[in-house]
């Protein structure tokens, strides 16, 4: 276990952790995903295509402005555009890609400290959740996280925006009502992200390092 980051954490009284990046390697996975792509572009029939389309997907998403509403839809569409593709075939090719076949990915990548972590905390009576720019509910089956773990995403009623843009710790917060924001702290992996919307939240944040080797100087 993270002894030094449980001893942080213990302090306090909700725990919001990102998932991508935070409770798995995201490199590790990232590098298992891009093998597997690129043979895909390289042998199947319209699999350069799919490519391009999924890569143009993670650049709008990653430069989209977070003081503006966050809509797949949107982005969607602007594929579809650029690529002269059926929207349905742009959301069909995004899921299958980023949310479906990474899963055993994502398992294989996992930081099982991490996860203990969690599991520490909520044995202790902390309330604890999951927080991420994208839909995250497969990602914690497929790691084994606990089951009644609160999980809230870009995209949920109340959540249109993605960090830093503090809205969704703020509806977060919102289903915490007695907790003061002083007893709040926001984990993950991205300081331009993850203590960036802590701070714009008004709450305290923990950022890990992106590799294993980094985090082994919390335990």
């Amino acid at each position: 276990m993270y002894g030094k980051l449980y001893k942080k954490l213990s302090d306090y009284s909700l725990i919001i952790f990102d998932m991508d990046g935070t409770m798995y390697f995201q490199k590790s996975m990232q590098v298992r995903m891009g093998i597997r792509l690129m043979m895909h572009a390289l042998f199947d029939k319209g699999g350069m295509k799919d490519m391009k389309i999924i890569l143009g997907y993670r650049k709008l998403r990653e430069d989209h402005d977070s003081s503006q509403e966050a809509d797949d839809d949107v982005f969607f569409s602007r594929l579809s555009e650029q690529y002269g593709t059926d929207m349905e075939r742009i959301r069909q090719i995004i899921d299958r890609w980023m949310f479906v076949l990474p899963l055993d990915a994502v398992k294989l990548s996992a930081d099982h400290d991490l996860a203990e972590v969690v599991r520490a905390l909520l044995s202790d009576g902390k309330e604890v959740c999951i927080y991420s720019d994208y839909p995250a509910k497969d990602k914690c089956e497929a790691l084994g996280l606990p089951k009644d773990l609160m999980i809230f995403c870009c995209g949920d009623d109340g959540i249109r925006k993605m960090k830093p843009d503090p809205e969704g710790l703020g509806f977060i917060m919102g289903h915490y009502p007695d907790i003061p924001k002083e007893k709040i702290v926001m984990t993950g992996d991205r300081k331009d992200r993850d203590a960036l919307a802590a701070a714009n939240a008004g709450i305290d944040s923990v950022i890990l390092g992106r590799f294993r080797i980094q985090r082994r100087l919390l335990l």
